[in-house]
């Protein structure tokens, strides 16, 4: 009986520390990246940098965003209150402004690498 509960221990402390390495190993993504997934940003857009590769043929790549524009300015661009090039962003965010801000936050870090 001693023998069969040190091996039930045995085998369930490798689950658990399989277990936590695996969850170790996984890549942590971004919570800006998150909520650009989960809005379907990606159904317009393109971000090569992190991955992120439309469908549409004339997708805009916004992997150098943060080189051009400031957070500030993307919150209210994504809210149609500003306009790029004459043109305001066809889709108003329907997300909540903590999730606005920070997908804002992550596009104005995206830089091109120098």
């Amino acid at each position: 009986m001693k023998n069969i509960v040190l091996y039930l221990l045995f085998i369930m402390s490798i689950v658990a520390l399989f277990g936590f390495a695996f969850s170790m190993a996984q890549e942590k993504i971004p919570a800006g990246q998150k909520i650009f997934s989960d809005s379907k940003c990606s159904a317009c857009h393109s971000i090569e940098s992190a991955g992120i590769i439309s469908k549409k043929k004339n997708a805009v790549d916004l992997s150098k965003t943060g080189d051009n524009y400031k957070n500030d300015f993307l919150i209210q661009y994504l809210n149609k209150e500003v306009k790029i090039d004459n043109k305001l962003h066809k889709t108003a965010f329907k997300g909540s402004a903590e999730d606005l801000k920070t997908l804002s936050s992550w596009l104005s870090s995206l830089k091109s690498s120098k």
